[in-house]
């Protein structure tokens, strides 16, 4: 587990999340495809990395930009925990999932295929939550969070 505190380190001293910062504001994509790239890059961070460490990195950087496009800070917010949960199980390079199969005492070559359709799902899910966020808005502003 020491690589993953290096592999954060690494990036930022390198000051990755800078530079994604930066070519973000550049392309003028709109909010939805900022919201899924994000989304894209924090399933694979949550993967490689430990998920609060890569928040930890990236989402300081992110928030101007988030704000620039008028997302909610919410629903940004429960897009980047859908997605760093999700990478957190990945298959095969999921920390979660070596840590789970570890416990089990099994191989990841048997988790892979039984996991593929959770992870599919969960994708599927993330998108909706992505594409329409009136979804998870809902409740906060009924309550008036």
């Amino acid at each position: 587990m020491v690589w993953l505190t290096v592999a954060a380190w690494v990036l930022a001293v390198a000051q990755v999340s800078v530079f994604l910062a930066e070519m973000l504001r550049s392309l003028s994509a709109g909010p939805t495809a900022f919201l899924l790239f994000s989304a894209v890059l924090f399933i694979f961070l949550g993967a490689v990395i430990e998920g609060p460490a890569a928040v930890v990195i990236l989402l300081p950087t992110f928030l101007p930009v988030v704000k620039q496009f008028g997302i909610d800070l919410v629903h940004y917010s429960i897009v980047i925990t859908a997605a760093v949960g999700i990478g957190l199980f990945l298959p095969p390079i999921g920390v979660g999932l070596f840590i789970c199969c570890g416990i089990a005492k099994i191989s990841i070559d048997r988790t892979l295929r039984p996991m593929l359709p959770y992870v599919i799902f969960l994708c599927l899910g993330l998108l909706i939550v992505v594409l329409f966020p009136w979804f998870t808005l809902v409740l906060p502003r009924v309550l008036k969070l």
